[in-house]
């Protein structure tokens, strides 16, 4: 998200008080402080998966409050798009086993469940002149701020997410109790002196100020995320008030938008929106009202995409975040109405910024801008790669994927970014899950609260409880909740093993549950069991396009030949390996292709060999980075380290493993020995990613493992 104010991080937001319209509506507030608080005792704080009871065999919950809303054999949920809906797993029909990402997930619905309902619906209240026993927030949400409420909007997904993946009853009450008070202050906002279907945490005359052209931060940005958050509730955790909320609200988008001129619009569209027309378009495949398309059509911003459609690349100097949420509506629009020109835009965008806009962890910007394309080494600092654009660029390769299943280069940028941003951006000391806004990638990074908005911050916690609440922070609050949403996908033949995530997938279709079990990536194995069901069906297992050689693959204790096909082939979806399309995956990826009547007992083991790798900076091919698979390493120097400008010059041929589990690595840099790990481990320390090498194009390849 970009503060206005001539682009200036850290810009405020102008005070803007109660009106007198809204001082008057307080008369009578006593009788809906009472049904807040009647409410908000129906809401019980609880605990997480597990505790509503499971099942002895493979611990999916049973509590009679976890109902999934949609087949566990494909997904129903709108954002995942047309080809999701029966390409993508259910979150309902993943869970995770232990590892990384399940702390993350623990953590984080622990704090979604932590976070105090009346404090997050304090500035609503206010707005609408309803009286409010909730202390308020601070940072980005509080009452002085121009963004307050977008924080709302993503709790509300991540309670639902949560829901859906965990099935907490928690998590579902909470997001039941937040969509009713919405609901509520959204009823009665003709009384506030808002046009009907308004709802928001800020007076609607900030869309006046809009449309005059004058300074305000970024008011659909929010209306997004309400809109968004409504969808999820409605969709993943079942309560059916959230989308009349959400109706309404769309409504109003309309009835707004719909009196502007073209030119006026793109004016308006100057100012970041978020992804409104994506829940737009979402909201068009749950109703089939037609006015919710013809209104997203509306936010397609020609100034922006239209050299997308193109094929051209013209990101130079563009916000990143404010930008990547055009085009994840765009491939939702190509979806819904089929126009070419909306797919080309996502296509020849995902092209240009992982060829020319990308670091090695994933991640994209610098300052939160694009820069020039191909510059790396010149575009080093602690203020790149915000977490939010990776969470979004992540979207977009979801929906993509799904439309050709067999694509394993768009998989292998998913878990590259994943791997090494998303999960390495969440503070593994923190109770609640917290994540920073930029991953560093300068000589002495470090991960921390974004100091050029919170300049006063301690620089060694990521985040707080409620005195922060950036864009980061609440997109982070999704992101821990869903790692399951990718891990496979289906066809009507079988699976997909897109990701090695400890983790159990329940196939309807075939009536198998498969379970994943594997310490990647500090182990290469990847073991996959049938635990429960019978059925013919074909399984394939992601071959990346990092490793070292052929992965070696073992069924039920015998080794296979010939089992490997490249990406794209189609013996990927028929399950014929055999002939020449079989051996090898080749650099772009492949998969491995099994395909049997499976029992329960029967297993995969498939073994991906890694080496060191040293990916060089396209604009300075001494800069180089270390990795190992798909894993980015990071030298390590403590916490008093004392940032330097220069890049550490680093002796590639020193680089060794020290240890497997966990993966360490030792090197000489500037004739000292460093501690490598991979850049997701570096935590509360000063860490290096890039380094200087003294003979480019010298560094050996690593053994493979």
């Amino acid at each position: 998200m970009r503060a206005w104010g001539a682009g200036r991080p850290g810009a405020s937001a102008s005070r803007a008080g109660l009106s007198r319209r809204q001082l008057m509506a307080m008369a009578g507030g006593g009788a809906a402080l009472a049904a807040e608080s009647a409410g908000l005792a129906r809401w019980q704080p609880s605990s997480w998966w597990g505790t509503a009871g499971t099942t002895a065999a493979s611990g999916w919950p049973d509590s009679p409050a976890y109902v999934p809303c949609y087949s566990l054999g494909g997904s129903g949920y709108a954002p995942d798009g047309t080809a999701g809906a029966t390409a993508a797993y259910s979150l309902a029909a993943v869970r995770l086993l232990a590892s990384p990402f399940q702390d993350s997930q623990a953590r984080n619905l622990d704090y979604l469940l932590y976070l105090d309902p009346d404090r997050m619906l304090h500035t609503f209240r206010l707005n609408y002149g309803r009286p409010s026993t909730g202390r308020p927030c601070g940072g980005w949400e509080a009452p002085n701020m121009q963004v307050r409420g977008h924080t709302t909007g993503h709790l509300l997904s991540g309670l639902a997410l949560s829901y859906a993946n965990t099935g907490s009853p928690a998590a579902r009450a909470a997001g039941e109790y937040l969509v009713g008070q919405l609901a509520q202050l959204q009823a009665i906002a003709p009384l506030a002196g808002y046009a009907p279907g308004y709802l928001s945490a800020f007076p609607e005359y900030y869309f006046d100020w809009l449309e005059a052209g004058q300074h305000v931060w970024s008011p659909y940005y929010m209306i997004h995320k309400y809109l968004a958050g409504m969808i999820d509730q409605y969709q993943l955790a079942g309560v059916g008030q959230a989308l009349d909320v959400a109706v309404g609200l769309a409504d109003w988008v309309d009835t707004r938008t719909a009196r502007l001129s073209y030119a006026h619009m793109q004016a308006v569209l100057e100012n970041e929106f978020g992804g409104l027309p994506e829940a737009l378009a979402n909201l068009y495949r749950i109703t089939g009202q037609e006015r919710y398309l013809e209104t997203a059509r509306r936010f397609y911003h020609a100034r922006f995409l239209d050299p997308l459609a193109a094929g051209d690349d013209l990101l130079d100097g563009a916000q990143c975040n404010v930008s990547l949420p055009k085009v994840i509506a765009s491939m939702r629009m190509w979806e819904e109405t089929g126009e070419a020109k909306y797919r080309a835009i996502a296509e020849n965008f995902w092209r240009i910024v992982t060829e020319h806009h990308a670091y090695v962890i994933g991640g994209q910007g610098n300052h939160e801008h694009w820069g020039p394309p191909d510059v790396v080494a010149g575009a080093l600092s602690n203020y790149t790669c915000e977490g939010c654009v990776t969470y979004n660029m992540l979207k977009l390769t979801r929906l993509l994927h799904f439309h050709d299943l067999s694509r394993a280069d768009l998989l292998d940028f998913y878990e590259r970014a994943l791997f090494n941003q998303m999960l390495g951006a969440v503070d593994p000391d923190s109770p609640h899950g917290f994540v920073c806004y930029y991953t560093g990638l300068s000589a002495g990074a470090f991960k921390q609260q974004p100091l050029n908005y919170f300049p006063r911050g301690d620089p060694d916690v990521y985040s707080t409880d409620y005195d922060d609440f950036t864009c980061d922070n609440a997109t982070g609050l999704e992101t821990q909740a869903k790692f399951a949403d990718t891990i496979y996908a289906r066809d009507t033949r079988g699976i997909y093993v897109n990701l090695f995530i400890p983790s159990e997938v329940r196939c309807a279709d075939q009536g198998i549950t498969l379970r994943q079990t594997t310490g990647f990536p500090d182990d290469p194995v990847v073991r996959l069991t049938v635990v429960r069901g019978t059925a013919p069906m074909i399984l394939r297992v992601r071959v990346p396009s990092w490793t070292a050689g052929p992965p070696g693959v073992v069924l039920n204790g015998t080794a296979l030949r010939n089992t490997v096909v490249p990406s794209g082939s189609d013996a990927v979806t028929t399950g014929r390996t055999t002939g020449a399309a079989a051996g090898s995956a080749g650099a772009a990826g492949g998969w491995v292709v099994v395909s049997r009547h499976w029992h329960p007992g029967d297993y995969l083991e498939v073994t991906l060999p890694m080496r060191l790798a040293f990916t060089a900076a396209p604009d300075a091919p001494a800069v180089q980075a270390v990795t190992y698979g798909p894993v980015v390493l990071s030298g390590l120097y403590g916490a008093s380290y004392a940032t330097e400008t220069a890049l550490p010059v680093l002796d590639t041929a020193s680089v060794r493993r020290t240890a497997a589990q966990p993966m360490t690595f030792e090197a000489t840099a500037d004739a000292q020995r460093i501690t490598l790990v991979p850049v997701a481990r570096a935590q509360h320390e000063h860490f290096t990613v890039y380094w200087q090498t003294p003979d480019p194009g010298s560094a050996p390849p690593g053994p493979a493992t």
